[in-house]
């Protein structure tokens, strides 16, 4: 082998050898490498004349239906909780991971239980960053299965004990099933893990809260729906 190829084929080997730790961190659905399974979810939409029987409570449940082409996020964020009509919302309440009530799709509400997971610095009794906040035991991947062109747009919410009125989020999971390409997690633990307030009426985030934070409480998230999307979120623990 001549020199210049020898030199050749040892840039190749190098580069290669470099690529192979970031190759390593993610598994080809999206998922990071190496981390536990605490829960995974399924969120299935449903034609609201054709709702599935049952609540799906219980420790081994893990599945929620909601209404298909359900859009209300624009009527839920102002209202109040004593004359809000819900129809696809998931009241979140803080525990270890379970679905107390799965079927949204019946009863226009679902509960589902998870726990605290401040994103705030070491702990400490502040908001979370706004632009890259860093949450302290788990993140969620989400993604969408099913149907082509079927949607989801998640909003996380709660009441502003203030006010009484409720608050959602400046930030969204806005989630479209890909007609061609194979389904691939997102990290959207922003989107549903905490809630982004806009505080001065410009609409732009400027205030980050975990869910549970002492100064909102009901927590919820909207689910607004495109077509029967079947979403699948899977709550993996951080590294030690």
């Amino acid at each position: 082998m001549c020199r210049f190829a020898k030199l050749l084929f040892l840039s190749f080997a190098m580069v290669a050898f470099l690529a192979l730790p970031v190759l390593a961190q993610t598994k080809g659905n999206g998922l990071p490498a190496g981390q536990n399974l605490l829960f995974n979810l399924e969120i299935i939409a449903y034609d609201a004349n054709n709702c599935p029987q049952g609540a799906f409570t219980g420790s081994n449940t893990h599945r929620i239906a909601v209404k298909a082409d359900v859009n209300d996020l624009s009527t839920v964020s102002g209202g109040t909780a004593s004359t809000l009509v819900r129809q696809n919302d998931i009241l979140l309440t803080e525990g270890s991971f379970q679905v107390l009530s799965g079927n949204a799709c019946a009863t226009g509400t679902a509960s589902f239980q998870l726990p605290a997971n401040p994103c705030n610095v070491l702990g400490l009794n502040f908001p979370c960053s706004v632009d890259n906040p860093t949450f302290q035991n788990y993140e969620v991947y989400a993604r969408l299965v099913g149907a082509p062109h079927t949607g989801v747009t998640a909003t996380t919410c709660a009441t502003d004990p203030l006010t009484g009125l409720i608050v959602c989020s400046t930030e969204s999971w806005v989630g479209v099933r890909a007609s061609k390409s194979a389904p691939k997690f997102t990290n959207v633990s922003s989107q549903l893990l905490s809630i982004c307030l806009s505080t001065d009426g410009d609409g732009k985030c400027d205030t980050r809260y975990a869910l549970f934070a002492n100064e909102l409480s009901d927590f919820f998230w909207n689910w607004d729906t495109t077509g029967k999307a079947h979403a699948q979120l899977f709550f993996v623990a951080l590294p030690d």
